[in-house]
């Protein structure tokens, strides 16, 4: 019986300790998208790795990756190590926490850029266990520059519409409307730029016999991997065409009469 007993009490250990927290990650803290608002003077981009890590546990380390490329490592016990392309970049003084284990678990990256779109990951590992988490940023650079204009070729009798945009990334999607929600094919022009920035155009080109006079034109810009949308819209009118006014009656009664006594006053001296 001590032997089943203790059989038991061994088997009942095990389980426990496999089921034991060890070290776990339990919020990653990584934002979908992230603004330049200021691109010259940016605000810091703050990513932060919350875990639990369990008392019988050692030799911690937690790292940052971007794209599976290591930028970041920190033990508690030593100052944090800023890696590759963001050895510059982040601030080693920054914290979210006072506690020991937990002081430089965030990282604040100082002036953001386009190229630091990616999957950040967090790792925290002990000589135990482990534990890692992934989540793709998309970082955004508003537009210097958003135009929708409609004019008149009056020497091939064409209406075209440009919508342009300048300096904007990532690459921005443009689709121009009819009436608000009719998209009409476009011819695109976009182009990325020596700053890495995206400009260009998208055009159409219509009869103007297939446009009503007035009609409501749309332009939505849209950046893919993101909620960003921009709309610019005008009224297309053709000042072009010509409106012929038919008289009525009275004025053409009046003419007549006019045109009548002018003749008999011409004729009257003789």
């Amino acid at each position: 019986m001590w032997k089943l007993l203790l059989l038991f009490g061994l088997w009942t250990s095990i389980v426990v300790r496999d089921f034991s927290i060890a070290v776990m990650i339990t919020n990653l803290k990584v934002p979908t998208t992230y603004t330049l608002e200021d691109i010259k003077n940016p605000d810091p981009l703050i990513l932060d790795c919350e875990y639990e890590v369990d008392s019988t546990e050692t030799g911690f380390v937690l790292k940052w990756l971007l794209n599976g490329v290591q930028i970041y490592q920190w033990i508690p016990e030593h100052k944090p190590f800023p890696l590759g392309s963001m050895k510059s970049r982040i601030d080693t003084s920054f914290s979210l926490s006072t506690d020991f284990h937990h002081r430089h678990r965030a990282i604040s990256i100082i002036k953001p850029e386009w190229n630091m779109t990616g999957e950040y990951t967090c790792s925290v590992q002990t000589f135990q266990s482990s534990d890692r988490k992934s989540s793709y940023l998309q970082i955004i650079v508003p537009e210097t520059d958003f135009q929708l204009t409609a004019k008149v070729d009056f020497a091939a009798n064409d209406v075209i519409i440009v919508c342009s945009v300048q300096n904007v990334f990532p690459e921005p999607v443009l689709t121009i409307l009819f009436n608000n929600d009719q998209p009409v094919h476009a011819i695109k022009n976009l182009k990325k730029m020596p700053n890495h920035l995206y400009s260009g155009n998208v055009t159409v080109e219509l009869p103007r016999s297939q446009i009503e006079s007035p009609t409501p034109i749309n332009c939505v810009l849209t950046l893919p991997g993101s909620n960003y949308t921009k709309r610019r819209e005008t009224i297309f009118y053709d000042q072009g065409l010509t409106t012929t006014v038919e008289p009525c009656e009275e004025e053409i009664s009046s003419a007549i009469s006019r045109l009548e006594g002018d003749g008999l006053r011409e004729e009257s001296p003789n």
